[in-house]
């Protein structure tokens, strides 16, 4: 059964009721100032009939709102919708202004809401972000309330919008994906946000909209998150079993989802969460939320973490989380790490070998190279070879580059080379053209290095792992 926002003045026309007519009928400050009059005074009580009984406390109800002014016969109408809405976001009163919205929300209905996010969105203009008039909370809420009451016309309505921007931006020669939402309103970002309020009271609807989508699997994966989002207002396990229930795929998606779900375990402290997401029965489901609790676990207590992850280390659906814990671990003690990392399956081990020997690197450079050098030959001593070779380059690239090739992967072997290559470049350009022919890499990968010597920021950092 589809669930509606409750009504503040049905609530209050039931609380104006339970307190007796004593207060009922007193005259009542309106809105704009002045008084509300009463059809008796408190001395009539037993002379009111049904109906005046009902219109005094339907008129309190009024006049007690902060939206009191909009009402009529408990609802707010779609042109009232607006006006209201474009007060709202003039109200330079934050309090005042939260309580207007939030009254506003519970006033919303299939009738009115489409004029709610045209008045709000043409008062926010072009400002996406930050806090008050331009702020984007109130969209979020508004699209998350409009879903709940009518979430098959807001996804509607928001996926016209959006192909019309998308339409407008092709007719001036623009590019790009726009998937955000431009100044017209609509997008990704607030589809999902109209789908999470959907999922909230429908899911089943919601998903049937989501499976119809066809030939974009990034955004299908996006808005089926939205819905997990909005199933976890009704409760985790209602979350976990829509989760259990979607079929299982090769890029793990089920278990990315479940990271939603760990964020509010979370709230409960690492530990609790830990705990929880060792007692999943689906291995895929386990995976994705230790993924996530891993790190916060590690941070708040290490020891704890080291304990937690040594328990699931030997299956392959903690491989990233034992990463995880091992990074954290490798910050203070990057040689208990390797030692710790030795009983770890070989996948685990060279995931954790690279960030051990990384860290190492960058505390003690000779320990990490006395060690690497009695390591015998293995993919494991390969992935510690590209840490190891990776963090050295910043510092010493032609060292780097010595032990860079003695990789035995080949495609590891010339990805490691091409990053040495690029932090040499950076670094002394003449010396680093003059080693490239002699490097064993390609033509085409000695080019592609002199091609992005100068990249840096985000593309570095995606490089090195997104650490």
């Amino acid at each position: 059964m589809k669930k509606r926002i409750p009504s503040i003045a049905t609530l209050l026309l039931s609380s104006a009721g339970a307190f007796g007519l004593g207060w009922g009928l007193k005259p009542a400050p309106s809105p704009k100032g002045g008084t509300i009059s009463v059809e008796t005074s408190p001395d009539d009580q037993s002379t009111l009939t049904p109906k005046q009984r009902i219109k005094s406390a339907a008129m309190l109800a009024k006049a007690s709102s902060p939206i009191g002014e909009y009402l009529n016969s408990g609802i707010i109408r779609s042109e009232d919708m607006s006006v209201a809405i474009t007060a709202m976001m003039k109200e330079n009163d934050p309090l005042k202004k939260n309580a207007m919205f939030s009254a506003l929300l519970e006033q919303l209905t299939p009738e009115n809401a489409k004029a709610a996010f045209t008045a709000l969105r043409e008062s926010r203009g072009n400002r996406r972000g930050g806090f008050g008039r331009g702020g984007g909370d109130e969209m979020r809420l508004l699209l998350n309330a409009w879903g709940r009451v009518d979430g098959k016309k807001a996804v509607a309505e928001l996926t016209a919008l959006s192909e019309a921007e998308r339409a407008k931006r092709e007719a001036n020669g623009e590019t790009g994906r726009g998937g955000r939402g431009g100044r017209d309103g609509g997008g990704a970002f607030d589809i999902y946000s109209a789908l999470s309020g959907w999922a909230t009271n429908d899911a089943e609807s919601a998903l049937a909209y989501v499976n119809e989508i066809e030939g974009d699997d990034r955004r299908k994966g996006m808005y089926t998150s939205g819905i997990v989002r909005g199933l976890m207002a009704n409760g985790t396990d209602e979350a976990i079993s829509f989760i259990s229930n979607l079929p299982t795929d090769d890029d793990n998606s089920r278990g990315r989802y479940m990271s939603t779900v760990a964020e509010e375990m979370l709230e409960n402290g690492a530990a609790s969460a830990a705990k929880w997401a060792g007692s999943l029965e689906a291995d895929d489901l386990k995976g994705g939320a230790m993924d996530r609790i891993a790190g916060s676990f590690a941070r708040e207590d290490l020891d704890g973490a080291i304990e937690w992850i040594g328990a699931h280390s030997s299956e392959a659906y903690a491989s990233r989380a034992v990463t995880e814990v091992a990074e954290r671990w490798a910050e203070t003690d990057p040689q208990a790490v390797i030692d710790w990392a030795s009983d770890l399956p070989e996948s685990t081990q060279q995931s954790v070998f690279e960030e051990a020997l990384d860290e190492w690197t960058e505390k003690d450079p000779a320990a990490a190279s006395e060690y690497l050098a009695q390591m015998p030959a293995s993919n494991v001593k390969d992935s510690a070879v590209e840490g190891f070779a990776k963090e050295l380059s910043r510092e010493d690239p032609e060292a780097a580059a010595v032990w860079a090739g003695t990789i035995g992967n080949e495609e590891l072997r010339s990805s490691t080379l091409q990053e040495v290559a690029r932090d040499w470049l950076r670094n002394d350009r003449a010396a680093a053209e003059a080693w490239l022919p002699t490097s064993g890499l390609t033509e085409e990968a000695q080019q592609k290095a002199l091609e992005n010597q100068g990249r840096g920021g985000f593309d570095r950092f995606r490089d090195r792992g997104g650490r």
